[in-house]
């Protein structure tokens, strides 16, 4: 019984320290991979906007004033889901720099994707 409650609480330990939030994909500003695109922020935001319900997210919000649209996906049967700021920012005139964040929202899923490929995919197919 004693080696029951062990692994029980073993387990549940290691399901709540992997775990991520929203909070986490914003605070990684910086780290996730961008493109520059030739466009204005206004094209390049609409078509973000359009991206995200596109390739399976759901908008959760956003924000030109701050730069920012965060996305989710909710539990699949092979992820426990996902958490993804874009952040769009003018940059060097009349182009557009899209970061992507993307989480898993447990750590430890492996088969969790990293929505930054497929967003990036529908953007160049967009803009470029």
């Amino acid at each position: 019984m004693k080696a029951i409650r062990s692994l029980i609480v073993l387990a549940a330990v290691a399901i709540v320290t992997g775990c991520t939030t929203m909070a986490d994909s914003i605070a990684e500003k910086g780290t996730g991979p961008y493109r520059i695109y030739e466009k204005p922020k206004s094209e390049v935001w609409a078509a973000t906007v359009e991206a995200v319900p596109s390739v399976g997210l759901k908008l959760v919000t956003a924000n030109e004033s701050s730069n920012m649209i965060l996305a989710q996906r909710g539990v699949t049967a092979f992820s426990y889901g996902e958490n993804v700021a874009i952040f769009i920012e003018n940059y060097n005139g009349n182009q557009s720099r899209v970061e992507i964040v993307s989480k898993r929202a447990m750590e430890t899923n492996v088969f969790a994707p990293d929505w930054s490929r497929s967003l990036f995919a529908y953007l160049d197919s967009k803009l470029k």
